[in-house]
């Protein structure tokens, strides 16, 4: 169970998250914006690059509403993604660049947050997360 903090005077709730790389020695951890309206985890794609991962390659994309407009995103697996102290492992995200001025470096989204129970208190400024019970 993972509980961290978040600033209640930004507009995000911020949180770092690591991906493994395809090797499964690399590490990288970046900045990411909790996102309960994003379906999916988005990644730049020089992290994913660095990591092993060639999102060029892959032919599986997926549409995505921008404020520039409509793109098409490449989807990868990546080995484990970990955020707010959880792991899943064999997880896709899509790859694409944040605008520069953004805040944070991708966003997690609703194909990893929906594995949990989450519990964001705004009086507390804290993310709690744990596994699903299961019936």
């Amino acid at each position: 169970m993972g509980c961290v903090p978040f600033d209640i005077a930004k507009n995000l709730i911020i949180v770092n998250m690591a991906i493994e790389g395809l090797d499964g020695e690399e590490l990288r951890i970046l900045p990411v914006a909790l996102d309960t309206g994003a379906s999916f985890t988005i990644i730049p794609w020089d992290i994913a690059i660095s990591l092993g991962y060639d999102p060029a390659r892959v032919t599986r994309r997926r549409r995505i509403i921008t404020g520039s407009g409509v793109e098409y995103a490449p989807v990868i697996t990546v080995r484990k993604l970990t955020a707010i102290g959880e792991s899943i492992a064999n997880i896709e995200v899509l790859c694409h660049d944040l605008p520069e001025d953004s805040k944070v470096d991708g966003l997690l989204g609703l194909n990893f947050l929906r594995h949990f129970d989450i519990d964001i208190s705004f009086s507390k400024g804290t993310v709690d997360i744990r596994p699903k019970k299961t019936e």
